[in-house]
């Protein structure tokens, strides 16, 4: 006779994949963000870059080199890191809306300017991988 542990495993690798995908889905940006959480609060620069996308936005920019960020980041003596790390200590909301950032997670930040918005912004890569995407600034 099995063992009730044992049918419960089978039955879970029985499962089909498409049932297990959305249930990894949480925990595997939940892994993700805590990962981004601590390098961004180490500004641990080399952790940063493998944690974003190839293609980034910041500010009011698109397609911004990951060196032009980091300089970004530090300039203004570090004003737009401090406003970074505040960010994450937040929890991030699943934007479903249209446009560019359709089904990505995100966070509110510190905008340069009362005009303007401030969202950092988590979206799935081509892999199906969670990348930081985007400290961008849209008008209000």
């Amino acid at each position: 006779m099995y063992q009730p542990q044992t049918l419960f495993l089978a039955a879970v690798l029985l499962l089909p994949p498409a049932l297990l995908v959305g249930q990894n889905s949480t925990s595997d940006f939940n892994t993700f963000f805590d990962m981004f959480k601590t390098a961004v609060a180490q500004k641990d620069t080399v952790t940063i870059k493998k944690l974003m996308a190839s293609r980034f936005n910041f500010i009011h920019a698109v397609n911004v080199r990951r060196a032009d960020v980091f300089e970004g980041l530090d300039s203004d003596n570090g004003q737009q890191w401090t406003n970074l790390q505040q960010a994450v200590q937040g929890t991030p909301v699943t934007y479903n809306g249209d446009g560019p950032y359709k089904n990505s997670r995100m966070l509110q930040c510190v905008p340069n300017q009362v005009i303007y918005e401030c969202l950092v912004v988590f979206q799935k890569d081509s892999r199906n991988l969670w990348r930081w995407k985007a400290m961008a600034m849209p008008t209000r």
